[in-house]
């Protein structure tokens, strides 16, 4: 599932311009390939034996963690951090084994619930060492989060897709549906969606799909492209709603969606058309003129309640199946299926991979403390912890608040799957799951992707694909 396209979002959060991943979670419009997004060494390979996840449920008192290194070293430097913020309140020496191997134990009886950063320094000899990151997680459910729901949420977003609803949504076909063979299917996957060719051949029930570009009027009256596609034929199919990764670039089409059984659409969120040369970087993205007042006019404004429209238009259609109908996304994309599954309850199951920009109070926090020039941590050792602060003293922070997906992840109903990079600096494991932790919603499960940064996992997307047959009782 290109749900998963969320690899290239590591650079979203930092470049405007850059897109999403593959399947379910990346989607990128460009060529396979198979380079890893940082900070992945692969000159580096950790490994814990009580929890080859990295995460414990429950605080073991000491982790113990091997490092083997995969070019000839010298000896080995640790430092311990929380998740993502550069000032480390631990250090220490690993030790050294034969064969490369280091072994690192840490005490972790004072560690607070949260997730931690392992850094390591490898003396090879040369000027510059070989570095490294792992990151594990204790009791992560249970780790302080700041509360900023404002009072009037509901009210706001109802108020929101109630006047988005007064415009006609006026479908349209916009060219000439296309057939695509099982072969043509396997190419197009190659040169121009990032993915290899069937990586998921037991999930595959159609060997032909149609495809065209189809457009509706989004909430502003102005019409919102994607690519439709489906399997030969009339169905009713499930649907599928693919949600792009963060910035402005051309969609792939669903096409593997569709072979896996789907009526599935990949929308554009910003407005411009799917396949364009060139791509205009709108003012009031990301980090880009955001407007915070009044809370209306913050570009995702727009944004979400295109995506929510994007249901509308597949909710509509005479070959979708009534209630299975999933929404999928990587990065931004997996932020938005968080989105639209709380705005619209025709949104059955959602498959939200390395979701960014949730906790946002967290994620402000520690942009703050890696900026500090003084030792960010209360204390050294123990950690004396705390919840970071609400941010809400801003107009920033009082505007995001009705932004942040995990704001709406109580209004979440339908099952849900997730993953997180535990590596990822664009979707920190601490921001991934702080929207999970606030799902409202008992059917959820999350996978954590140990060594993972900003990336796609052909096993989870297989895994992800065989739980939607569960959870829309489909045959293969």
């Amino acid at each position: 599932m290109h749900f998963l396209r969320f690899l290239l979002l590591s650079l979203a959060l930092l470049s405007p311009a850059s897109s999403s991943l593959h399947s379910m979670n990346l989607n990128l419009a460009r060529p396979w390939s198979i380079k890893g997004s940082p900070p992945q060494n692969p000159n580096l390979s950790f490994f814990c034996a009580e929890s080859p996840n990295f995460i414990f449920e429950q605080n073991p008192r000491k982790v113990r963690i091997y490092c083997q290194v995969n070019v000839k070293a010298i000896s080995m430097s640790w430092s311990l951090h929380l998740n993502q913020i550069r000032k480390e309140f631990r250090t220490g020496k690993a030790e050294p084994l034969p064969a490369n191997l280091f072994l690192i134990d840490i005490d972790t009886r004072d560690l607070p619930p949260g997730f931690y950063d392992l850094r390591i320094a490898v003396d090879t000899g040369l000027k510059e060492p070989e570095e490294g990151v792992c990151t594990f997680g204790i009791d992560p459910t249970e780790m302080p989060m700041s509360k900023t729901r404002p009072d009037d949420f509901s009210r706001f977003w109802e108020t929101a897709l109630d006047q988005s609803a007064e415009i006609p949504l006026d479908p349209r076909i916009e060219d000439t549906p296309r057939v695509f063979t099982a072969e043509q299917i396997d190419a197009y996957n190659r040169e121009s969606a990032n993915l290899p060719a069937r990586y998921d051949p037991g999930g595959i029930v159609y060997d032909k799909v149609e495809s065209y570009k189809i457009s509706f009027k989004g909430p502003e009256g102005k019409r919102v492209y994607g690519w439709l596609a489906k399997p030969v034929g009339d169905g009713p199919f499930p649907a599928m709603l693919v949600l792009p990764g963060a910035g402005f670039a051309a969609r792939p089409r669903p096409l593997e969606h569709a072979r896996h059984g789907y009526v599935a659409l990949d929308i554009q969120i910003h407005g411009q058309d799917v396949d364009l040369e060139n791509y205009e970087k709108l003012a009031g993205y990301y980090k880009r003129d955001q407007v915070y007042d009044p809370v209306e006019a913050n570009y995702f404004h727009n944004v979400y309640l295109r995506a929510q429209r994007a249901v509308d238009l597949l909710a509509s259609r005479p070959d979708v199946l009534p209630g299975k109908l999933a929404a999928v996304g990587g990065s931004q994309g997996g932020r938005l299926s968080v989105i639209v599954a709380a705005l619209d309850p025709r949104v059955t199951a959602i498959v939200s991979c390395i979701a960014n920009s949730g906790n946002e109070p967290h994620l402000r926090w520690e942009e703050d403390l890696n900026e500090a020039k003084t030792t960010p941590i209360p204390g050294t050792d123990p950690i004396e912890m705390f919840t970071p602060p609400s941010g809400l003293e801003t107009a920033r922070g009082q505007c995001v608040a009705y932004y942040d997906p995990m704001n709406f992840a109580p209004d979440v109903e339908c099952p849900v799957l997730m993953n997180a990079g535990l590596i990822d600096p664009i979707s920190p494991a601490y921001s991934v799951w702080g929207i999970y932790n606030r799902l409202g919603t008992d059917d959820k499960e999350i996978v954590p992707l140990a060594g993972l940064g900003h990336d796609w996992s052909a096993e989870f997307d297989r895994l992800a694909w065989r739980w939607l047959d569960e959870q829309f009782q489909l045959r293969h």
